[in-house]
């Protein structure tokens, strides 16, 4: 099979499997008592040594951060000359979270905690967080797999896999999410990383995408520290981890 058929059967699997997992979670085909247990199991694991990574990890993918970082690779991309590349990458990161808020309203449905978040975003289906955080992490990744070489490839690659299955895991930690909302965020994303690898791949082997790439790195590991360091005590507070002045932190469980 040529690989734009192969290309195009993957995406259309990908675009049915989502389609069939929101009209079985907008219809209860899913009992909710699968993800509601599913979620008790992860929140049973809750630990205040644990919460400090796992909000500081959630902070990674708030959407400052992400708009910042996903402003950048199209700006780099831009400034290296990669014309096409960037035009994709920022159609893609613009138009991503309009997806992720017309099936939230679409499908309507309740975060585990409700009192999370206000407007649309009050609605849990499908998580624009690990959305989001998977489109833009995983656009670094394709980046570095251009841009790196030999085991410097691999690290890279294996740490921005890891990041982007924390954030998901880090949604249903805290009770912001149900675990379809993030099995539905990850085919959303990977959709759309489709299209941002048609265009990186049509300038593979090009210097541009490994400059690109050492810039928008240099400028993501400043955002995590500057925004991690700036929002997580509101994060702390809006997660219900509240830390005392002898240095416990007393966990309000979220309401299932």
């Amino acid at each position: 099979m040529p690989m734009k058929s192969r290309y195009i059967l993957s995406l259309s699997v990908l675009v049915v499997l989502l389609a069939a997992l929101t009209y079985a979670v907008q219809v209860q085909l899913i009992p909710a008592a699968i993800d509601g247990e599913l979620s008790e199991l992860v929140l049973a694991t809750r630990h205040p040594a644990d919460d400090w990574v796992v909000v500081l990890v959630t902070l990674l993918g708030d959407g400052i951060a992400l708009t910042l970082i996903g402003a950048a690779v199209t700006v780099a991309l831009a400034f290296r000359s990669a014309w096409w590349p960037a035009v994709t990458t920022g159609l893609v990161f613009i138009t991503t979270p309009f997806v992720v808020k017309a099936i939230k309203l679409l499908v309507g449905r309740e975060r585990p905690n409700a009192d999370l978040y206000s407007g649309v975003e009050s609605f849990s289906f499908p998580s624009g967080h690990m959305t989001n955080s998977m489109v833009i992490y995983g656009t670094l990744a394709m980046l570095a797999a251009y841009a790196l070489e030999g085991w410097w490839r691999r690290a890279a690659l294996a740490g921005f896999v890891t990041l982007i299955v924390s954030i998901g895991a880090s949604r249903v930690y805290l009770g912001a999410h149900w675990p379809s909302d993030v099995i539905a965020a990850m085919l959303l994303a990977t959709i759309m990383l489709c299209v941002v690898h048609s265009s990186l791949a049509r300038q593979a082997g090009d210097l541009s995408l490994r400059r690109a790439f050492v810039l928008v790195f240099l400028f993501t590991l400043a955002v995590w520290a500057v925004y991690g360091f700036l929002t997580l005590e509101v994060a702390l507070d809006i997660y219900k981890i509240d830390v005392d002045p002898e240095g416990t932190i007393d966990i309000e469980p979220p309401e299932q």
